[in-house]
């Protein structure tokens, strides 16, 4: 007499552990709450590190280092930026910037720094994954000068 096998049992199996797997590897929503703390970048092939700090009055201040490629200490600011930021359905608004550089683009201390005229918005698709890892992705506006295909990408770690 034959076995009829039935396959119905470890495909639904299979399907239960796929699926109550699936969440896990979803990205957090971003939202006030857990995008407020201090955010690092060293950004690859320069000598620069970048951070970014949101506050929970919805402020912000993104500061740019020069840091030694042997002992990854910090050398000076360079750059720094403040304004306001807005999160809507994964993307990330920056507004009322004030953007402030160092002389010659040469490290120094935040007394160094003096106010430029520069961007005063700028827009990134965000995402926050395993809580601790931050992707902004610019989005080029229809005045910015953006390569068809590059869409530069940034990832900090919670700090």
């Amino acid at each position: 007499m034959k076995r009829v096998t039935n396959l119905n049992a470890p495909f639904i199996t299979l399907m239960f552990v796929l699926l109550s797997t699936l969440p896990a590897c979803k990205k957090d929503a971003v939202n006030n709450g857990n995008l407020v703390g201090k955010w690092q970048a060293t950004i690859p092939s320069t000598t620069q590190k970048s951070t970014y700090e949101f506050k929970s009055d919805r402020t912000y201040e993104h500061t740019l280092y020069v840091i030694d490629t042997v002992t990854k200490k910090d050398l000076g600011i360079i750059a720094r930026e403040t304004g306001k930021y807005k999160i809507s359905n994964a993307k990330l608004g920056l507004y009322d910037m004030l953007s402030y550089l160092n002389k010659d683009n040469k490290p120094g201390t935040i007394d160094d720094l003096k106010a430029v005229d520069g961007l005063k918005t700028y827009d990134y698709n965000v995402a926050i994954t395993d809580g601790n890892k931050l992707t902004l992705n610019h989005q080029c506006g229809a005045n910015e000068l953006c390569e068809a295909n590059y869409v530069p990408s940034f990832y900090y770690v919670r700090q």
